[in-house]
């Protein structure tokens, strides 16, 4: 599988990434450890993780962090981890914070039995909360060696650009990558508050920003949460949210044509869904929450799929 260099992260990093949803809450699978084997074995070393992403019997730092020692693998994958979300008990109230950074670098970092994590995002912003203040502390965490990297998720352009010249002003560490939505088919409603997407028309100048300074991007919810995939059915009340956020007809008819698209080159709406991503004029890796070993050998088959420029305009609808 491709793999691609992110700066300030140790290893190359997988075109595909392994998603957080099936190590923790109503998503988690039955055996965490035997998955985790089988994306590994499937050639997926790249994982998300979060510091929200837990439930009352534990979390996806915790269970990430002991299969990776318990497998003695440290050295071999690349952690990305989050903080500076909302949590408990008031899920409203901001946690972006300079004071936060730290705190919750702490934490994930003693759930997961590590002493760095590759690459951290924080997982949301607050545009109240000054860009340099947000800056000037996940920097210092880079010097103390907590966090090799760090980027955001969920951040708006304009403040991924003003910090991007703020460490350009000041000499300090520049983000490494983005975290938004990004997948074939336009979000129509948000699925969560403060979330953001740079796909569809109105999104274009960001794109080309990207590309230009050739920003890595971390897709989440590749597959526009199970939109692009074979199960979806949009009378099972199981994707009435996905209905919510990306049932379109616009949507609908670029799904018809990467199930066309897929047929003509031997492999599944799932696969071409991600081909379409990695085709991006920038760099990109696709977040892919594989449930099986199949699912994760399907993603990495993915990875190997090449469109063409004119395939890739078809399936936006461009031509």
């Amino acid at each position: 599988m491709d793999k691609k260099m992110i700066d300030g992260v140790p290893l190359p990093v997988p075109s595909v990434i392994q998603g957080a949803t099936p190590l923790f809450g109503q998503t988690l699978v039955e055996e965490p450890h035997r998955l985790l084997d089988d994306v590994f074995s499937a050639g997926i070393n790249a994982f998300d993780s979060g510091l929200t992403y837990a439930d009352e019997n534990g979390s996806c730092d915790e269970r990430l962090g002991k299969w990776v020692t318990t497998r003695g693998v440290r050295d071999d994958v690349t952690i990305i981890g989050k903080g500076c979300h909302p949590g408990p008990p008031d899920w409203s109230a901001s946690r972006v914070l300079p004071e936060n950074v730290s705190k919750d670098i702490s934490i994930s970092c003693n759930r997961m039995g590590v002493d760095q994590i590759d690459l951290w995002l924080f997982h949301r912003d607050d545009e109240r909360v000054p860009v340099p203040e947000l800056v000037d502390a996940v920097s210092l965490e880079v010097s103390k060696g907590t966090i090799c990297a760090w980027g955001v998720s969920n951040w708006s352009f304009t403040r991924l650009e003003e910090a991007v010249n703020y460490v350009q002003e000041n000499d300090l560490t520049p983000p490494s990558a983005t975290s938004p939505h990004f997948s074939l088919v336009d979000q129509i409603d948000a699925p969560w508050p403060g979330v953001t997407t740079i796909t569809g028309g109105n999104h274009s100048d960001e794109r080309d920003w990207f590309a230009q300074n050739q920003m890595p991007v971390l897709a989440w919810s590749s597959l526009a949460s199970g939109f692009l995939t074979s199960s979806y059915d949009p009378n099972l009340s199981t994707f009435s949210e996905t209905v919510r956020c990306y049932g379109s007809t616009e949507n609908m008819n670029r799904r018809e044509r990467a199930i066309s698209l897929a047929a003509e080159k031997g492999c599944g709406l799932e696969q071409v869904s991600v081909a379409y991503i990695l085709a991006a004029p920038f760099p990109t890796f696709a977040t892919c929450a594989a449930r099986t070993l199949s699912e994760a050998e399907k993603n990495v088959e993915a990875s190997g799929i090449v469109l063409t420029s004119d395939e890739y305009s078809w399936l936006q609808g461009s031509q």
